[in-house]
């Protein structure tokens, strides 16, 4: 399996397609789900469902993961949340069967997104918290970096910023150490967001810069809109609207391409806040309506408080204030909603509960450590002992050889060093020795 295939490659797979049969062709499918998976998401489902169908009569459980997982993540990407948690479970029973805990804890981390779009902050960070686990066991350290991200982003929406900063800092240091540009990427659009909602605008543009730079050196072109955006908001925030619109509009022209319904309403919300900032009225309500008008197909509460909110912010600035009124009423709802002290109450919950299972792990691993470093001090202090019962001076007697031992008897000198080691002594005669005693069987004998 590939991660990346270039054009050439993925028009050759499909040519594949119509000669190919039975595994050969499901692998090719999968191949084909993984390759569509940032250029064509509908062909990522198409290709997967043709191979889900295949796997009915043809078993493959491995190649049944990836292609549940790729599902759900398309599906995830349309804004089609419960179709994509449905592939999301599918595919834990598999890894269940499997026993692949680092595809189990990838699905974990894929179902926390879906829930974190559903506006389910406390499973969302309930599958977190899971998966980071098993990849901190793992010592799969990239993605423990991605988990932390992850988790940052729900206390930023809690608006607890200093928990969320902790957490986006914990991931950036790790992506430094290791060199994986693509989490740090991500992590530092995220703290951006931070430091913009703190007014630390410089800040926050230095953080979205570098974002940019990393996403751009890489060719990562599909996943530059969302810091366009940013760095476009910061822009807005400094009064600098054609700036701001250049990033928005760069930003929707990618989204646009990619069918992602969710941010693409979004930055329409925003191209319509600089219009009306600079009296722009028509162009204005124009955008607004246009990012409104995806509400209807997106399943996130989240995501259409935010709408909301941005489009009464829009009406307001125009002067429909009746409209302004009405939406944000809607906002509010969605939000008290969301963020309910139930909810609140859990997400501190899990987050003691992980902290503190954590803090004995390390605790029982420390205090197993002891138990095996004491052991070896005392097979080392034993061995110690045994070696000091041959060592120092020993009395001998310089005729028949007998030595002294500590109680003042005289031993033989094999039967002291039996009593004090584990050596064993097996007889015979020296050549001198056997010359003297049994001279006429040595006569014309070379020595061995």
């Amino acid at each position: 399996m590939t991660d990346s295939l270039d054009r050439k490659d993925t028009e050759a797979l499909e040519k594949m397609l119509p000669g190919t049969e039975g595994l050969k062709r499901i692998r090719i499918l999968a191949d084909l789900c993984i390759a569509y998976r940032e250029t064509d998401r509908g062909k990522t489902i198409e290709f997967g469902k043709q191979g889900l169908e295949l796997l009915e009569v043809i078993e493959d459980k491995k190649l049944e993961s990836i292609i549940l997982n790729e599902l759900c993540w398309a599906y995830q990407c349309f804004g089609e949340y419960e179709t994509a948690l449905e592939y999301g479970f599918r595919n834990l029973e598999i890894t269940n069967i499997t026993n692949d805990k680092i595809s189990k804890s990838d699905t974990f981390n894929r179902i926390g997104i879906i829930y974190y779009k559903l506006s389910n902050i406390d499973q969302a960070l309930e599958y977190f918290l899971k998966a980071l686990r098993i990849f901190e066991e793992s010592n799969e350290i990239l993605k423990v970096s991605s988990l932390l991200n992850n988790i940052g982003i729900i206390y930023s929406d809690l608006n607890d910023k200093s928990t969320a900063l902790d957490y986006y800092n914990r991931a950036i240091e790790i992506c430094e150490e290791h060199g994986c540009y693509t989490n740090l990427a991500n992590s530092l659009n995220n703290a951006g967001s931070i430091f913009r909602r703190t007014d630390e605008l410089e800040k926050a543009l230095e953080y979205y810069q570098r974002a940019l730079e990393i996403r751009e050196k890489l060719g990562e072109r599909w996943k530059i809109a969302r810091v366009l955006t940013n760095i476009g908001m910061i822009h807005y925030d400094l009064n600098n609207h054609d700036k701001a619109l250049d990033c928005f509009f760069r930003a929707l022209e990618i989204e646009m391409g990619k069918g992602d319904i969710d941010d693409a309403s979004q930055t329409l919300l925003s191209i319509s806040l600089s219009y009306a900032s600079t009296a722009n009225i028509q162009e204005a309500y124009e955008y607004a309506g246009k990012g409104l008008a995806y509400t209807d197909r997106i399943d996130s509460p989240s995501i259409k408080r935010n709408i909301y909110q941005s489009y009464s912010e829009v009406c307001e600035i125009i002067g429909k204030f009746r409209e302004a009124l009405e939406f944000h009423k809607k906002y509010k709802a969605l939000n008290d909603e969301i963020y309910t002290k139930d909810s609140s109450r859990k997400i501190n919950e899990l987050r003691v509960k992980y902290e503190t299972e954590k803090k004995e792990k390390e605790q029982e691993i420390y205090r197993l450590s002891n138990i095996e470093l004491v052991k070896t001090n005392e097979d080392l202090k034993h061995a110690l002992d045994e070696v000091k019962q041959l060592s120092g001076l020993l009395p001998i007697c310089a005729s028949c050889k007998k030595i002294r031992d500590d109680h003042g008897y005289w031993k033989q000198i094999e039967s002291y060093v039996s009593e004090h080691s584990e050596a064993q002594f097996s007889h015979g005669l020296c050549p001198e020795c056997a010359k003297k005693l049994y001279p006429e069987y040595m006569v014309g004998k070379g020595e061995a």
